[in-house]
């Protein structure tokens, strides 16, 4: 055994070393980059404020990738400024949300791992994990199969409240999302816009207040799992909302008289029950 581990040593300190950089790509280089090499791990996030789960998530793939050896894998970022203006993805698949890191074989997407790296990530056993049992993109989001961890759960489970506030902060996101889309959009509209916004965060000030705390202490993976999910409910909510009070259609581009409509909306947009 001992004789074992010197040679372990001995090869180890010989064997070339390869740490693992993050090289920026465009989305528009990047179909390129994919056929030309064998695997490559894509992170798509943005620089944009507004993500608050993007916020940080660079460092975070930077430090969970730092240790890889395997020189065949490379390790690449893409982003954009505004966090939900998607640029064109052309043939390969979107993600789900940001941000999201995915895994290519040969200029196909084999796997991915979603949400923003917690730092004790096992995310290079993960991308293994992925390239041992590649799937079909149509398969990414279904649920694991049992012999797989399910996610953390929250040690203690999120009560109505912490729920509600987290919806609510959530809420406040997306809602300023659009108001920054609308306003880069539509000059026109902007005023009203920031103006029914702000009235909003102040009708709701001490509550979202009460959601930064949530937010603040309730900082386990389990409770970021727990969060996403609440996070992703909260926007089908507001989808359905703009479809069915305000008619907004969903299969065309936004315009300024639907950033108008949702300006003069928000004072009737109904409250998050407990």
């Amino acid at each position: 055994m001992i004789l074992a581990a010197a040679l372990g040593g001995a090869f180890a300190s010989i064997a070339p070393a390869h740490a693992a950089r993050v090289q920026e790509v465009s989305m528009r280089d990047l179909p390129a980059f994919l056929a030309k090499n064998d695997t490559v791990v894509v992170q798509f996030t943005s620089p944009d404020p507004k993500c608050r789960y993007c916020i940080g998530a660079d460092k975070a793939y930077d430090s969970a990738v730092a240790p890889a050896r395997d020189a065949r894998v490379k390790y690449v970022r893409v982003q954009w400024p505004v966090w939900y203006k998607f640029p064109d993805f052309g043939k390969l698949p979107k993600p789900l949300g940001l941000p999201e890191q995915m895994v290519y074989r040969r200029g196909k997407a084999i796997g991915t791992v979603g949400g923003r790296l917690q730092a004790d990530s096992d995310f290079l056993a993960r991308v293994a994990q992925i390239q041992a049992n590649p799937k079909e993109p149509k398969d990414f989001y279904r649920p694991e199969q049992p012999a797989v961890a399910a996610p953390a759960a929250p040690a203690t489970p999120l009560s109505a409240e912490e729920q509600r506030l987290t919806r609510l902060m959530a809420r406040k996101d997306l809602l300023g999302g659009i108001v920054s889309f609308c306003s880069s959009a539509f000059p026109a509209a902007a005023p009203g816009m920031q103006d029914a916004y702000t009235a909003w965060q102040a009708t709701h000030k001490n509550a979202l207040d009460q959601a930064a705390v949530v937010m603040m202490t309730r900082s386990s993976r389990g409770d970021a799992n727990a969060a996403s999910a609440l996070v992703r409910d909260e926007q089908q909510r507001l989808q359905a909302w703009t479809v069915g009070n305000l008619g907004i259609a969903q299969d065309r581009k936004p315009t300024a008289e639907d950033c108008d409509k949702i300006g003069r909306g928000l004072k009737s947009l109904p409250e998050i029950a407990g």
